[in-house]
Parts: C-alpha cells; sequence; structure tokens
C-alpha cells in the first residue's frame, strides 16, 4: 500500500511539471522603476557652507591703572552708553578738586584786577579832564594877561604827568592781563587734563550688543594698548554688536546667477543641527575665489539672521550650511530628475500606458529643476513615468515595474 502512494506522488510532482512546461507563458516585459508625475509646491534651493561672523569691538582703557568696578559679565546684554567697568580715580579726583579751587581763585584775582584796573583808570581820566580844562582856561586868560605865564607852564606839566599815569596803568594792566591769562590758561589744561583722565576711567559700551568676554580683574593693575604690552596681552571687554550676526558662506559659481538679495534663507548650525533659523540674503560679494588647488570658483554670500532667538544660539565662528530658497512655484507638476530625458535640445519622458503596459515618449516644457525635481508641463497630473530609461527603450515597449505604492503589477 506505501509503494502505491510514493508512485502516486511521483506520478503528481511529473505531472505538474510537465504542465508548467507546456502552459502558454504571458509575456513579462522590460523591468523599470516607475514615478508618478505629482502636483504641488516646487522649491529650488542652493546650499552653502559658511561661517557665522558678526562686528566684535575690542574695548580697552585708554590709559593704565588700578581696576575699581566690573559691572558686567559674559553673555550679559548691554544698551549703548551702558557702563561696562570703572578704574580707581580717587588720587585724580583730589587732584581735580584743588586744580578747579586754584582755577577759581585765580579766576576771581583776574576780576578783582579788572575792577582795580577800570577804576583806577576812570579817577585819572577824571583828572586828566579836569587839567586839561584848567590848562584851556589858564590859556586863555595868558592871552588877556590874566594870569602869568610860568602859572601855564606848570599847569602843562600837571596834564602830561597825568596822561603818563594813564599810559604806564595801561602798559602795567596789559603785562598782568598776559600773565593772569598764562596762569588761567595752564591751571584750566590741568584741570582739563584731570576731567579726561577720570573720563578715561570709565569704559561704556558703543553700540547695544552682547558681551562675548570681560578680560579685567577688580584690583589689578591694566595697562593700555601699546604701553607695555602687546594688544594680545592687554584685558580688554569684547561685544558683538545686536543685529550684526551673519554667516558669510561659499557659493559655487554654477549657483550665482540663481541668487539674490533678499531671497529667504534656512540656517542650520552645525552646533545645533535640530533649531533651524530664518534668515536672508543680505549681498553677494564682490570678488569671486577659487577654491582649493586649482578647483572651481566660489562667491562670498552674506546671510543675515532674522530670528530673535538668534542672538542667544549663535556665535561668531560657528560653522553653518545655508539653503538659500531661490524660486518657489506654488502649484507645479513635479517629476523626479531621473524621468527626465535631454537629448538635442529636446526635453521627454516616457510615460507608461497602465491598461497597455506599454512607453510612450511625451515632450515636456521644463520650467525649473532642482537637486532633485523638476518642474514642467505638458503632462497629466498622476502621470506614470519611467525612471532611468534605458537607452534601448523605444515607442510601444511592454514594461513591467512595481508602482511606487508597493503594490505589484
Amino acid at each position: 500500500m506505501e509503494r502505491w502512494i510514493w508512485i502516486g506522488l511521483v506520478a503528481l510532482l511529473l505531472g505538474l511539471t510537465a504542465w508548467g512546461l507546456m502552459r502558454p507563458r504571458t509575456e513579462q516585459g522590460l523591468s523599470v522603476n516607475v514615478a508618478r508625475v505629482q502636483q504641488g509646491e516646487f522649491v529650488r534651493e542652493v546650499r552653502a557652507n559658511g561661517t557665522v561672523e558678526a562686528r566684535v569691538y575690542t574695548l580697552t582703557f585708554p590709559r593704565p591703572g588700578r581696576v575699581a568696578e566690573v559691572l558686567v559679565k559674559e553673555g550679559q546684554a548691554v544698551r549703548a552708553g551702558q557702563v561696562l567697568a570703572v578704574l580707581e580715580t580717587t588720587n585724580e579726583a583730589a587732584q581735580l578738586r584743588a586744580a578747579s579751587e586754584n582755577l577759581q581763585a585765580l579766576r576771581a584775582r583776574a576780576q578783582a584786577q579788572e575792577a582795580e584796573f577800570l577804576s583806577s583808570r576812570t579817577r585819572l581820566q577824571n583828572q586828566l579832564q579836569e587839567a586839561q580844562r584848567n590848562l584851556d582856561l589858564l590859556r586863555a586868560l595868558l592871552a588877556v594877561g590874566g594870569v602869568a605865564a610860568n602859572e601855564v607852564r606848570q599847569a602843562e606839566r600837571q596834564v602830561k604827568d597825568l596822561e603818563a599815569q594813564l599810559a604806564s596803568l595801561l602798559q602795567n594792566r596789559s603785562s598782568a592781563r598776559r600773565e593772569l591769562q598764562a596762569q588761567l590758561q595752564a591751571q584750566q589744561n590741568e584741570v582739563s587734563a584731570l576731567e579726561r583722565t577720570i573720563a578715561q576711567s570709565t569704559l561704556r559700551a558703543p553700540v547695544a550688543g552682547v558681551v562675548a568676554s570681560v578680560g579685567f580683574l577688580v584690583g589689578v593693575e591694566t595697562t593700555a594698548p601699546g604701553g607695555g604690552g602687546t594688544s594680545l596681552s592687554t584685558p580688554a571687554i569684547r561685544l558683538v554688536e545686536a543685529g550684526s550676526l551673519r554667516v558669510q558662506a561659499r557659493l559655487a559659481e554654477a549657483e550665482v546667477p540663481f541668487v539674490r538679495p533678499g531671497q529667504p534663507v534656512r540656517i542650520e548650525l552645525d552646533a545645533a543641527p535640530e533649531q533651524p533659523l530664518q534668515g536672508q540674503v543680505e549681498r553677494l560679494g564682490v570678488q569671486a575665489e577659487v577654491a582649493g588647488g586649482g578647483g572651481s570658483a566660489v562667491l562670498p554670500v552674506f546671510v543675515r539672521f532674522l530670528d530673535a532667538q538668534a542672538e542667544a544660539l549663535v556665535r561668531p565662528g560657528l560653522t553653518a550650511t545655508v539653503r538659500i530658497t531661490t524660486l518657489r512655484l506654488p502649484r507645479a507638476l513635479k517629476i523626479p530628475l531621473e524621468a527626465l530625458v535631454e537629448e538635442g535640445g529636446a526635453r521627454f519622458v516616457w510615460v507608461v500606458e497602465a491598461q497597455s503596459r506599454t512607453v510612450r515618449q511625451q515632450p515636456v516644457v521644463l520650467k525649473a529643476r532642482s537637486l532633485t525635481q523638476a518642474a514642467v508641463e505638458g503632462l497629466a497630473e498622476d502621470s506614470l513615468l519611467v525612471l532611468l530609461p534605458p537607452e534601448t527603450l523605444k515607442e510601444g515597449t511592454k514594461v513591467s515595474y512595481r508602482l511606487p505604492e508597493s503594490s505589484g503589477r
């Protein structure tokens, strides 16, 4: 009985094999990959790598001195004119008070001298006028024999003596005035120098910004730039100007025609790729440079930040990737770039006829392209296209494929 079972199984296998070999075969067609035409927003981007930069102020005291106060810390936002640090000015303040008092005393002395001069001049002028009138009268009387000649001569001597006193008064006043003016000027210069020294003891923010670093320590002597140390060793406060952060990226020369100021930019910091920031093309550089050794040229493009949180996240020197949106079509027919064929100035795609599973060549109008897609005209929405069509493909060729939705065909 077991023997007949084995004989039956063998016979069944032989029959199935024969049927498989002898049954009619359905033509499978050329195996291809396909994708559907999609309608939607088409975006073309230009990508470039760059570095964050900003206007950074290195602030130092213009004179040496001992640091009395440091009023800011790293990362602190400051307004324009805000005091950042102060030098010790106790000695200078005392000297300024003394010099100011001396200056006031000299001014009072000058006023007193001027008042004394005016009083003496008025007295002498009045005496001279009276003596002149007396001389004129005596001369008239001498003409008619009313007085002796010696009286006239005595009156003349009195007039000359008063004129000499008045001239001496004017000369002495001029000499004393010059001397006092010199003393006043010297004292004023001393006061101005001390005021300037005290003013230079206060370090203020020239612009609004964020403190990047603080190099001063309270109680430690600091030197002025170029005065006893190099610029590298001179303590300073570094301030990043608010609103000056930007990315300088290197744009490939082939992408330059598509980029212009005002275009929107997505900025991805290498230090925080999960927090992309919005930006805008500020300007393009004026001179290109060769990238690497004998490579293609690149042009600087400057991108400014639009996000308010950029000040908190971004630091000068960080590297970033910028994605510049050079074209945005709200409604477009989009096809994979692998479906587009360009030959002899003509552009076309291979469209799959779903019913017959054959292909036909369809001319298209190219509106724009990106790295992965093309926006075209001349196709029906949801058309099925051959990707990377082989050179042997012809009109009417039967094909086999798997739909993008992963359903078999």
